[in-house]
């Protein structure tokens, strides 16, 4: 079935009553974008839209009504936790977060230890979200009976930066999970600890790992693995995104192949290459590839130019070029 066309503000308020479920579900998701001065009105028709017999047109309405951060809603997104359908019930405690963070947050910490998995793991997700003060709560998830829980708690303190839970992460290290091993790891090298670098070493050779597995050593500086990331970006059948990732370990080990590969992928062809090599050249503040990128950058759509404004932002306390040509960007965007 084809999908309707996303609805006009005035058309959506219309159909919160439409015949057709999915006439209301696209109706739930369009007032999650109200204009400005209409926001009562979005909210009144999700508030009916919240009630109504379709699980799926619950959920579009409970994760507009975390968009629009309508906190009137606080008292329907907490009954919600109990709906039947399980997406609707996951969307609500993820809205919950976000339109009351503080007392969100209170309501959503018994669901850590509640019977139903999707909600322990909405509610860890939840929790990261909100930030690194509540990763004592999130931590207690490390333990839990089902491993898409503990991984994800684990993948949580890693973003949170939370080192005072890296003794809890290792201790994942052993999970009788192979997944949760290799994120335990992916977690402990972004909180600077290298006790998981022999599963990240040994995930290189594994397609669907390495991205992360190469990002994870070279934020630990892994000298161990400097043979086999070298291998891995000069790979000519790898992604050339896999191969950046490696490429970008390598200059972090002061490998000049590194900042020479980095460079060949400036030039690529493909967008999305393109795209992630420009963000390594500003991350790494490789000032050298500075003419480079404005080269690429002469040449790049419109739709690229905010990656080349970031990475010429970071480059621009080192290099005067870098500087002139942001300046210019800035310009060319917000003529006077």
């Amino acid at each position: 079935m084809i999908p309707p066309l996303a609805p006009t503000f005035e058309a959506a308020l219309r159909d919160v009553r439409a015949q057709q479920p999915r006439f209301r579900g696209a109706a739930a998701a369009r007032l999650g974008e109200p204009p400005a001065d209409r926001r009562e009105e979005a909210v009144e028709g999700l508030l009916v839209l919240a009630k109504d017999a379709d699980g799926a047109v619950r959920q579009a309405a409970y994760e507009s009504l975390g968009i629009v951060e309508a906190i009137e809603s606080l008292s329907v997104l907490l009954a919600a936790f109990d709906d039947p359908h399980p997406g609707a019930r996951q969307a609500a405690v993820l809205a919950t977060g976000r339109v009351a963070p503080d007392e969100g947050a209170n309501a959503i910490a018994p669901l850590l230890t509640d019977a139903r998995p999707e909600m322990r793991f909405s509610a860890v997700w939840t929790l990261s979200s909100l930030g690194a003060e509540h990763a004592s709560r999130i931590a207690r998830c490390l333990r839990d009976d089902d491993e898409e829980v503990r991984l994800l708690a684990a993948q949580c303190l890693g973003d949170l930066e939370a080192t005072g839970n890296a003794d809890a992460v290792a201790r994942l290290l052993d999970d009788p999970s192979d997944a949760v091993r290799f994120g335990a790891a992916v977690a402990l090298a972004s909180l600077g600890d290298a006790r998981g670098a022999p599963i990240l070493r040994a995930s290189l050779a594994r397609p669907d790992r390495a991205f992360r597995a190469a990002i994870g050593l070279g934020d630990l500086r892994d000298r161990d693995s400097a043979d086999a990331l070298l291998r891995l970006a000069k790979h000519r059948w790898r992604s050339p995104i896999l191969r950046a990732a490696a490429a970008r370990a390598l200059v972090r080990l002061d490998d000049p192949e590194g900042v020479r590969i980095i460079r060949k992928i400036v030039r690529s062809r493909r967008i999305e290459a393109r795209q992630y090599a420009v963000q390594l050249v500003g991350e790494l503040e490789l000032t050298t590839l500075v003419p480079d990128l404005a080269r690429a950058f002469r040449r790049s759509r419109k739709a690229e130019r905010a990656a080349y404004e970031t990475a010429f932002e970071q480059l621009a306390p080192r290099s005067a070029e870098a500087k002139t040509l942001l300046a210019s960007l800035r310009q060319a965007n917000h003529p006077v």
